[in-house]
């Protein structure tokens, strides 16, 4: 059973007898650190209490360093998608049909490296704990979610990102880079978690799996350890990558020009996407999280709800108007889009990528924000952490995503004749 208990708020019962005497418990403790460790345990019933770290109390140093961390994460993303050009819309239509490989070698670049940075941070004493913790966070806003749930809202995501040529993490590089009516798809977006919200009531008793699954990860279904598994998937991505690159080198799909580092208009796409896969680190040492986007549109939209008569209408967003665990990414979404300003700007590539058309793009984005809010997650927190952490409803959500992405394109391109 999963509660949230305020500060301000405290859990009593009192049994009262025959003769009027009554015996009240003790009060539940809402200190921090007590709710923390509630809410772990809960989730994980058999962690080891005494083994787990309990958060320090928050201090503003603590807290400018975890949110600075966060932005110079977003700011190397940012760069990486930018130079990568997986960004560029064409570029992920092209991938729905079969015609340009590069975000396919970039997208398993980045899960095979987060597959071996979970590894290590598993394998290592002094981070162990922490990427316990990052798990357990992971799997904590999926507590609602089944494989239903991940299938329809992959799906949907899917034709989202057909449809506007972008995902929840990519179109913040597109408005850095100032690709033409990017900020539609950003804006759609938006309508797509005010969207959500409206219908949430009924979707999640809709969709609420009958049972717990027995298992959320592959290595516990296997009872393995999960770098056992995790190590020999990732070289597996990897020579799928390899050989990808074999028969469609990279820079025959995309265009290259300018010198130097920063000056180039576009990196290897499979060494953008290690660096991506890297960022892994820094987010599970210093939010205890992993990757992930979609959730800083909610946060950010939650603000309207200082607006009280909102606050009954959109319910579902109250949670996530505060707290590092969804600040933090309001901050790493913002470093993306200065990051790929940074490098567009480097190179002298601002506005030179040709953008899909303002309808396209907003209903796009709306659709596309929609399905991850019903799958749980996007392309960032099910393609690259919920695959990298070997979770079983990313491998249900993530070949939706696929699915209802490459169905949309050949409709598009064969059925209704749209010139992709």
């Amino acid at each position: 059973m999963f509660c949230y208990i305020s500060k301000s708020m405290k859990c009593e019962c009192r049994i009262v007898f025959r003769d009027n005497k009554d015996i009240s418990p003790p009060v539940m403790s809402t200190r921090p650190e007590d709710l923390h460790l509630r809410l772990k345990t809960d989730l994980d019933p058999d962690i080891d209490k005494e083994d787990l770290d309990m958060p320090p109390q928050q201090t503003d140093s603590n807290l400018l360093l975890q949110l600075g961390i966060s932005a110079l994460s977003g700011i190397l993303f940012g760069i990486s998608i930018e130079k990568g050009r997986v960004f560029e819309p064409q570029m992920i239509r092209n991938q729905m049909l079969f015609s340009n490989f590069t975000m396919l070698k970039m997208f398993l670049s980045a899960s095979a490296t987060g597959m071996i940075a979970f590894s290590l941070l598993t394998m290592i004493p002094a981070t162990s704990k922490k990427m316990k913790l990052a798990l357990i966070e992971f799997f904590s806003g999926l507590r609602t979610k089944g494989f239903a749930s991940a299938a329809v809202g992959g799906g949907l995501l899917g034709v989202g990102m057909t449809l506007s040529g972008a995902c929840p993490g990519m179109v913040l590089a597109q408005v850095g880079a100032g690709v033409p009516n990017s900020v539609y798809t950003m804006l759609g977006g938006f309508c797509g978690v005010y969207l959500y919200a409206l219908s949430e009531p009924v979707l999640t008793p809709m969709f609420r799996p009958a049972r717990k699954s027995r298992y959320d990860t592959l290595n516990e279904y296997m009872s393995t350890p999960y770098f056992i598994l995790a190590c020999p998937l990732a070289a597996i991505l990897g020579l799928a990558v390899f050989t990808v690159e074999v028969l469609y080198p990279w820079h025959t799909q995309v265009e290259i020009s300018g010198s130097g580092i920063l000056g180039s208009r576009a990196w290897p796409p499979y060494v953008a996407g290690m660096i991506i896969g890297c960022l892994q680190i820094p987010t599970v040492l210093s939010v205890q999280d992993t990757l992930g986007s979609a959730t800083s549109y909610v946060t950010i939209g939650s603000q309207i709800l200082v607006l009280k008569p909102l606050q009954k209408t959109f319910e579902y967003m109250k949670k996530y108007m505060r707290g590092l665990g969804n600040w933090w990414q309001v901050f790493y979404v913002s470093g993306a889009i200065l990051g790929a300003r940074l490098s567009a700007s480097a190179s002298d590539t601002i506005g030179t990528v040709e953008g899909i058309g303002h309808w396209y793009s907003f209903f796009g984005g709306l659709v596309m924000l929609y399905g991850s809010r019903l799958a749980g997650g996007c392309t960032s927190g099910h393609g690259l952490s919920g695959m990298g952490l070997l979770a079983l409803i990313s491998f249900v959500a993530v070949p939706s995503m696929f699915a209802g992405g490459i169905s949309t394109a050949f409709l598009m391109k064969y059925g209704l004749g749209v010139t992709m």
